[in-house]
């Protein structure tokens, strides 16, 4: 099955860099890749830059990347609400980056100051969030706004340990208000579409290659997408036997390096 891959869709934290390292030989496998003429794509749920920064630094990492090429959970979520609700007041809770992306699709935005004049309420990992973030954040959607999350990964693999992600201020807001946010990113089917588009390949041609079986592996599973787990980022030996059957990727590798050597196979 391996073979008839013609597509591949990288998760990038704990996949390919941990915290500013790129993975050693991770570059190399992307290259190798390309010339074989594999399409390529960058699918991370990471909403605390804009695309621009992400090739700006996965460049600085060896990793060649364009606009073309990559997606993030925030500009999914930016897309969704002008889709979905092109006049609605949004406040956006995350970095400055996050509300960039919501800006360049003329939404309007409002600040922590006027955050009960908010329709949608879009969540990312805010750096910031405090317990009067956490407040104003409950207090708009208990006033009727509609919560959409960007994702919500635990935690975020650096250098040499991890630290939390979007999830834990997420349902931080979900276990105050009762209201469960809609998740946009990784896994949804909706991020499956993204990635399956951005590659423009079908689905039994496309492989998801990520660290996290709930984001990565699901996405692919819920997308009819090939799946290959790698042990570089979040996941542990001890995770293994935990996986269900129904998220069992189709192969398990120690990092990215031992891709092509599972392609030739």
């Amino acid at each position: 099955m391996a073979k008839q891959i013609a597509g591949v869709i990288f998760d990038i934290d704990g996949c390919l860099i941990r915290g500013e390292t790129a993975i050693a030989g991770a570059p190399e496998v992307v290259r190798e890749l390309r010339r074989r003429g594999v399409r390529i794509a960058y699918f991370t749920n990471g909403n605390m830059e804009t695309l621009d920064q992400w090739i700006d630094r996965l460049a600085g990492l060896g990793f060649d990347a364009n606009r073309h090429e990559i997606i993030t959970s925030v500009v999914i979520a930016a897309e969704y609400v002008r889709a979905r609700f092109p006049t609605a007041t949004v406040l956006p809770v995350g970095t400055q980056a996050l509300a960039e992306i919501l800006s360049e699709r003329n939404l309007r935005l409002v600040g922590w100051d006027r955050a009960d004049e908010a329709d949608v309420v879009v969540m990312g990992r805010d750096p910031d969030f405090d317990q009067r973030r956490l407040r104003i954040v409950c207090r708009a959607i208990w006033g009727g706004a509609r919560f959409i999350a960007t994702n919500l990964d635990r935690r975020l693999p650096v250098e040499d340990c991890f630290i939390p992600e979007t999830g834990p201020m997420v349902k931080a807001v979900a276990w105050a208000t009762g209201k469960n946010p809609l998740v946009v990113g990784k896994p949804s089917a909706r991020a499956g579409r993204v990635a399956l588009k951005l590659l423009g390949l079908p689905c039994d041609r496309s492989l998801v290659v990520g660290d996290n079986v709930c984001q990565d592996v699901k996405m692919g599973k819920l997308s009819g997408m090939q799946t290959a787990l790698v042990m570089s980022g979040c996941t542990g030996e001890e995770d293994i036997a935990k996986i269900p059957r129904r998220l069992k990727p189709d192969v398990i590798l120690p990092d990215v390096t031992h891709l092509l050597r599972w392609l030739d196979a």
